[in-house]
C-alpha cells in the first residue's frame, strides 16, 4: 500500500495534513468504567515517520488486570518516493506485519473505527474490532470480497430431481 500522505491521514482519521512534529490527539474518557481511551497520530521529525498510537489507561488498573498505559496499537508509516506506507504494526503486543492479507488497510480501518468510537464519546470494544478488522478475508485475499462473485449455475432440472434419462 502506498499512499500519498493525505490520503493515509484520511485513512487514519486526521481531517488535513501534519507537519514535522504535529500530532492528532482523541481522547475520551469513561467514569463508569473508570478507562481512558486515547489515539494519536504523530509526524516525526523532518517528517521522516508517522505513527498512530492507541492507548488504553485504568483508573484501576489491577481490577482490569491491565498494565498502564495499555497499549492496543502502534502502527509507522514511512515515506517511500513520495508516497508513505505502513511498515510496522503492533496490536496488543502481536506483530502483524505480512500475517494476514492487506494488513496495512486493515490497520488504518481498525484504528480509523477506534477514532470514530472515542469522536461519539465511547470507548471502543477492542477485542470485536480486532476481530472483525484484523482477519484474514474469506475470500483467500484476492480483494474481491462477496461482492461481484457470480452466483453458482444451477440447474432447474437437477433441482427437481427430474434428471434426463430417469
Amino acid at each position: 500500500m502506498l499512499l500519498e500522505l493525505k490520503k493515509i491521514l484520511e485513512n487514519l482519521g486526521v481531517k488535513g495534513l501534519l507537519n514535522a512534529y504535529e500530532t492528532a490527539p482523541w481522547l475520551h474518557y469513561d467514569e463508569n468504567k473508570g478507562i481512558t481511551a486515547s489515539a494519536e497520530v504523530r509526524a516525526g521529525p523532518s517528517m521522516s515517520d508517522l505513527e498512530a498510537e492507541i492507548q488504553f489507561l485504568y483508573d484501576n488498573p489491577e481490577e482490569h488486570k491491565k498494565t498502564n498505559p495499555d497499549q492496543i496499537m502502534l502502527m509507522r508509516c514511512i515515506p517511500k518516493g513520495g508516497y508513505w506506507s505502513p511498515n510496522f504494526l503492533l496490536i496488543r503486543g502481536e506483530d502483524f506485519v505480512n500475517k494476514i492479507g492487506n494488513w496495512e488497510e486493515k490497520a488504518c480501518d481498525l484504528f480509523r473505527s477506534c477514532v470514530q468510537d472515542i469522536q461519539m464519546g465511547k470507548i471502543p470494544d477492542i477485542e470485536e474490532l480486532i476481530k472483525d478488522k484484523m482477519t484474514e478475508d474469506e475470500d483467500g485475499g484476492n480483494g474481491r470480497g462477496k461482492i461481484g462473485r457470480k452466483s453458482p449455475k444451477a440447474n432447474p432440472a437437477a433441482l427437481l430431481g427430474m434428471k434426463k434419462g430417469m
